[in-house]
């Protein structure tokens, strides 16, 4: 057995282990505890998710606007909903967003403003050619109820031509995805010291083989979900990855898997969120509900209505949810098996 086997072996006891643990503080005591993975919650059905491609579910801290992404082949822009009354309103474009073709974002912990992805141009092209096509980082501020235009951050940020999915710490530093020309995918930080962002530097558990995506740190920085679709063996598809700050680095990655999401019919993962407290994993999947025949008329029905509202059944992306505590403990305990 070699030694990345082995590892990747620890790294899977760990997590059930932990998983474990996780249900039977959650379980009533009367009732057994449940090792089995936990099963996704599709958000808002609907609403937020939609019939179409949705996805970086973005949150505001007090957990009662959430911003996300809706796109099709031609087109993307950024949409919120609110959430009153206990139910989400429909959504409606954000008022920064809707120009362009608007991507991935991610919110200060603070709450004080937002940096998203846009194929905006940069420049003003020259008379009779088109803008030049890249994927750079912008900012808004929060301005009462309001936001301000939206800025393009420097280039210690915006490294290259195609630059994704951001995640905000509360001090200030930036962690973020870049692709190069040659479809090579690395995660990078970019520290915020002394009112300035610093050049980006790439992190240390990736080395652009890994096609590692859609970092989502903690505000404290002690843990970074992130998505992959080079770390599992016969396994090309993006999944759900976790690793536990570790000194002044970072320990071992640990995958993170639910239910089903090793199923042929489902198919990839990406843009995780934090949820409202940190307790759960928002991210964006094409996934579908198991589907057995034949179907009832009754069965035929909803799942006519779900077509109508939803996409799920459509291979179109939607809005899922997952605890986060059983990975998050798996992935502190292998940092400190390491250490």
């Amino acid at each position: 057995m070699n030694r990345i086997r082995s590892t990747s072996l620890l790294l899977l006891s760990v997590l059930i282990a932990a998983n474990s643990a996780w249900q039977a503080n959650a379980a009533p005591r009367d009732e057994p505890a449940a090792a089995a993975p936990p099963v996704p919650q599709l958000f808002a059905p609907g609403v937020v998710s939609g019939p179409a491609n949705d996805g970086s579910p973005t949150f505001t801290p007090d957990g009662n606007t959430i911003f996300f992404t809706r796109s099709n082949g031609n087109w993307g822009a950024i949409l919120e909903s609110h959430r009153v009354n206990g139910n989400w309103s429909q959504p409606a474009l954000a008022p920064f967003s809707g120009q362009w073709f608007d991507g991935s974002m991610g919110m200060a912990p603070d709450g004080s403003y937002l940096i998203f992805t846009s194929q905006r141009p940069v420049a003003a092209a020259a008379p009779g050619t088109k803008p030049k096509k890249v994927a750079n980082l912008w900012r808004v501020d929060r301005i009462g109820s309001a936001w301000s235009q939206p800025v393009r951050l420097p280039d210690s940020v915006n490294i290259g031509p195609s630059i994704w999915k951001p995640s905000i710490a509360a001090n200030g530093n930036l962690y973020f995805v870049s692709i190069n020309e040659k479809g090579s995918k690395r995660l990078y930080c970019s520290q915020w010291k002394n009112g300035a962002y610093q050049p980006a530097q790439p992190l240390a558990f990736g080395d652009g083989a890994t096609l590692d995506v859609d970092p989502e740190i903690a505000p404290d920085e002690s843990f970074l979900v992130f998505v992959s679709a080079g770390r599992l063996t016969g396994d090309t598809l993006d999944h759900l990855f976790i690793v536990a700050r570790q000194g002044q680095g970072w320990g071992p990655v640990v995958p993170i898997r639910y239910a089903g999401d090793d199923k042929p019919a489902y198919s990839t993962d990406d843009e995780p969120h934090l949820g409202p407290g940190h307790r759960s994993i928002y991210f964006s999947s094409d996934r579908a509900f198991p589907v057995d025949f034949p179907r009832t008329p009754e069965q035929a029905r909803q799942d006519f209505k779900r077509i109508a509202s939803w996409g799920w059944f459509s291979g179109y992306a939607n809005i899922w949810s997952i605890p986060l505590e059983p990975y998050l403990e798996a992935a502190r305990s292998a940092a400190k098996g390491t250490s």
